[in-house]
């Protein structure tokens, strides 16, 4: 054998061990993880599931927040102090806003009554209700000045105001968390499928998420019909009415 041939033969032997290890170093890591506690398993994945339980069905719903029937959501701070907004269902239902109204600081409002109001493009005037009862202490001026903060962020920059509540714990028991805050977005979002158009049907149930504005698709006597069901209020023409 040729000089040449056995450096050829040896350079093949050596390439094989160095993928083999290759092999080996890359398999033991990978071993070691699909085979780790069960326990550290599940501590793994707990961040993951939390995120994923924020959701029902379309609409993200935070643990933080307790949500009124009406779609406004209350995070409780610290002693009485509250703060509110419009949930992501709100958010999406109505889509793109030219004005939000707010209440002004020291001014009242009750639960389950009046708590702002949404302006339209097509300038539909659409009251939402307050989730809690107190006396208002601050409004989020930056959703006045540029409403689209609501849609980018309902749950956090999107705020809209803060209520030092009467009565906190009464407040906080009239509302929807946790289960009981995801059974009621899961039946809001089969109540909205089958109100949607045919065509943006077929969309949503080929697993395609909802456009932003839902409402836009539907028309005038639905629109209403949209927020007696879900708001709990009527829609009227906007005629620039603050608080």
């Amino acid at each position: 054998m040729m000089p040449n041939d056995i450096f050829a033969m040896y350079a093949a032997k050596v390439a094989d061990y160095l993928v083999a290890v290759a092999f080996l170093l890359l398999f033991i890591p990978f071993w070691r993880f699909v085979n780790v506690p069960s326990a550290a398993g599940e501590i793994a994945l707990a961040p993951v599931r939390r995120l994923l339980d924020q959701f029902a069905g379309w609409f993200v719903l935070p643990e933080h927040a307790y949500f009124h029937p009406g779609h406004g959501w209350a995070r409780f701070d610290d002693g009485q102090f509250v703060t509110v907004g419009m949930d992501d269902f709100a958010q999406k239902l109505v889509g793109d806003l030219s004005a939000v109204s707010l209440p002004a600081p020291g001014s009242r409002v009750e639960q389950g009554e009046r708590g702002w109001s949404l302006t339209t493009p097509e300038a539909k005037s659409i009251d939402m209700l307050s989730p809690v009862e107190g006396t208002v202490v601050a409004v989020n001026e930056r959703v006045v000045a540029s409403p689209e903060v609501v849609r980018s962020d309902p749950y956090g920059d999107g705020w809209l105001f803060k209520v030092r509540a009467t009565r906190p714990r009464a407040n906080q028991n009239q509302l929807l968390s946790g289960t009981l805050a995801k059974r009621w977005m899961e039946e809001a979002t089969d109540a909205i499928q089958r109100m949607i158009s045919p065509e943006l049907g077929r969309v949503l149930q080929d697993g395609g998420m909802p456009v932003h504005g839902i409402a836009r698709s539907l028309d005038a006597e639905k629109w209403d019909e949209l927020c007696r069901r879900f708001f709990l209020t009527e829609v009227r023409h906007a005629r620039g009415e603050t608080f």
